[in-house]
């Protein structure tokens, strides 16, 4: 039986935190580098973007490429706390079931693909915007009026817009990105959003024959924050494909008188249609409507992270979530390009 399967509507908040911070600018006081920084002084710097970077190259720092495309694997699981629930039947009024229905562990595990483009207005600061999509696993366990856990399976599309600032300080650089991302599920009403905000410290190593290669590393924090509250609406049918022995049916009578007036017609809305399924009779156009507060039970989290850097175009990068009560992993393959010069003639 899977009555419970009404309360994993609300986790389809996946693909929350799909977007890594770039290395940003790079400097090296070592004195082995020392003619690879000073040939950035005598840099020219036709290019639109970033806007002072000819400035930046002058004090002898080493800037990305104005322009990016990423191709992003975000996988993430991580547990949810169902806090409250409203229940309506057939768009009648929704009412508190709060008091009446405990849910016990949830977890959402999310895979998400992503594509993410980006500019670098400023030598600090990183603009970019995101889209992909991607599934997600949703469990569930129900503790009353009935034991029993479910899982359910969802594809949802995702995106969003973030900005990430960045800089150096002596050998080590600094980035702290934060993003909104909407996820779109057809069983929601509306797309649900999510803040992510993300602080990294890192250190690059230069590779000594070839200063445009290197391998950056860091370690930081992530935090990540959805929309408390998901509306939407399911077919019973999808709820409830099959019940089961009528004993269940009696049970969940029994457990509807001891509900308020208001909340006993609207479960017994329900369980008559349950009924009809136990039955064999098609319950016809029958809607659960549902309001959901929920939060992520640990928004903070650590993240360890490594980038090889093949040339300025090319950069393969790995991040992995740890400790709390969420884990993550993420692979990003990012391409960049100079743009477009100030004048084409230079």
């Amino acid at each position: 039986m899977k009555w419970c399967k009404l309360g994993i509507l609300f986790l389809l908040f996946i693909c929350a935190a799909n977007a890594v911070s770039a290395q940003g600018i790079n400097k090296s006081e070592n004195p082995y580098y020392k003619p690879y920084f000073d040939s950035l002084k005598n840099l020219e710097w036709p290019y639109t973007f970033p806007i002072l970077g000819k400035q930046a190259y002058k004090k002898g720092y080493d800037l990305p490429y104005g322009y990016g495309i990423s191709g992003i694997y975000f996988t993430q699981t991580q547990e949810i706390v169902i806090q409250s629930i409203l229940l309506g039947f057939n768009g009648s009024e929704q009412l508190d079931f709060s008091d009446f229905i405990t849910f016990g562990p949830t977890t959402a595990a999310t895979n998400a693909y992503t594509i993410r483009p980006d500019i670098w207005v400023l030598p600090f600061l990183n603009l970019y915007g995101m889209i992909g999509g991607g599934t997600t696993d949703t469990n569930v366990s129900l503790l009353d009026p009935i034991g029993l856990e479910t899982n359910q399976h969802f594809k949802a599309t995702s995106f969003g817009l973030g900005a990430t600032l960045s800089g150096a300080v002596g050998p080590f650089w600094m980035a702290w990105d934060n993003n909104y991302n909407f996820v779109d599920v057809d069983v929601v009403v509306e797309p649900i959003p999510a803040f992510n905000s993300s602080f990294r410290l890192g250190h690059s190593i230069l590779n000594p024959s070839d200063p445009e290669k290197s391998l950056s590393v860091w370690a930081g924090v992530f935090y990540q924050s959805i929309s408390n509250d998901t509306k939407g609406s399911i077919n019973i049918q999808e709820i409830f494909p099959e019940i089961g022995e009528g004993g269940l049916i009696n049970y969940m009578r029994d457990w509807a008188t001891t509900l308020p007036p208001g909340q006993r017609v609207v479960a017994n809305q329900i369980i008559d249609k349950m009924e009809d399924i136990s039955n064999g009779i098609d319950p016809g156009n029958a809607v659960i409507d549902y309001t959901l507060d929920k939060k992520v039970a640990a928004p903070f989290n650590l993240i360890l992270g490594a980038q090889y850097q093949f040339n300025k175009n090319i950069m393969l990068r790995s991040e992995l979530g740890v400790f709390g009560k969420r884990s993550q992993f993420l692979l990003n393959l990012n391409y960049r390009f100079p743009g477009f010069r100030k004048n084409p003639n230079k």
